[in-house]
């Protein structure tokens, strides 16, 4: 029998297998190869695209499903197919939602992700700096371009902006009655986002457990902030990097080495071997 056979680890990009603005370390590849090797399947767990996480990981040897867009896609990377999508519902309550957003929050970068784009309906000028960077396409288009969500659903909704004027986005939340609608978090200080209730990446991380190819195995995540909480808690084993926010540390079963110093191999060694 193999050492990893029958056991999933499934990975968090940003702050936790990829420091912020950098790749994959040599280890961390080297381990994770080391693990598909022995048995094990391997996943990310992100709220990027398939498309955006490709240019990150896609050399990795990626077997096990795999969850985007913090939680409304399960996809199958060796495949290139999506297994489950959850899409925002509400019919008209969005668009109506987001032209509040543009009109309140003339600062934000604000996007709609369909399944297939990234569509940006804030000014230009906003574009949050991360966009050169990344590996996906974009679209800078009108709110009224992708207003139809009957015909082009939306799996999420985002706003980057300033913390304290997300803290008002908060209330204003609250006060347009979109809880009942949606699941909205934190996934940076300055980037808040909104899913369909009951969507996280712990859900679709239960939602792995019922593939018959994924019955009876073991899952190991890795995290580092507040939207891998529930990820973290609904697997066998939850890790969070040693940078981790404290209370993503708080909701994890074992908290690990910085992410700079190469958490794969932290947890073949700390976690896998010793059986925790």
């Amino acid at each position: 029998m193999k050492p990893y056979e029958n056991t999933i680890l499934i990975s968090d990009l940003d702050g936790t297998l990829i420091p912020r603005g950098g790749r994959v370390s040599q280890a961390n590849r080297a381990a994770i190869e080391r693990f598909v090797r022995g048995g094990g399947r391997f996943g990310v767990a992100t709220g990027r695209t398939p498309e955006a996480a490709a240019g990150y990981v896609g050399e990795l040897p990626i077997t096990a499903p795999s969850i985007f867009f913090n939680g409304a896609m399960l996809y199958d990377w060796q495949k290139k197919s999506v297994l489950a999508t959850r899409t925002l519902p509400g019919g008209d309550v969005w668009p109506r939602f987001a032209a509040q957003c543009l009109a309140h929050f003339p600062q934000a970068c604000i996007e709609v992700y369909t399944a297939d784009n990234c569509n940006i309906i804030s000014d230009p000028a906003n574009d949050d700096p991360r966009l050169p960077h990344e590996f996906y396409r974009y679209q800078h288009v009108q709110l009224v371009d992708v207003a139809d969500t009957e015909r082009t659903p939306w799996l999420k909704f985002f706003v980057s902006d300033e913390p304290a004027r997300l803290a008002v986005l908060e209330e204003e939340t609250k006060a347009f009655g979109i809880g009942a609608l949606a699941h909205s978090f934190y996934s940076e200080a300055n980037y808040y986002e909104y899913v369909a209730q009951g969507v996280s990446k712990g859900a679709m991380l239960e939602e792995i457990r019922r593939l018959p190819s994924c019955a009876g195995v073991r899952i190991v995540a890795l995290g580092d902030y507040l939207n891998d909480n529930e990820m973290l808690a609904a697997a066998d084993v939850g890790v969070a990097s040693g940078n981790a926010h404290e209370g993503t540390k708080a909701a994890a079963d074992v908290v690990g080495c910085r992410v700079e110093d190469d958490l794969v191999p932290w947890v073949l060694e700390h976690v896998l071997r010793d059986g925790l």
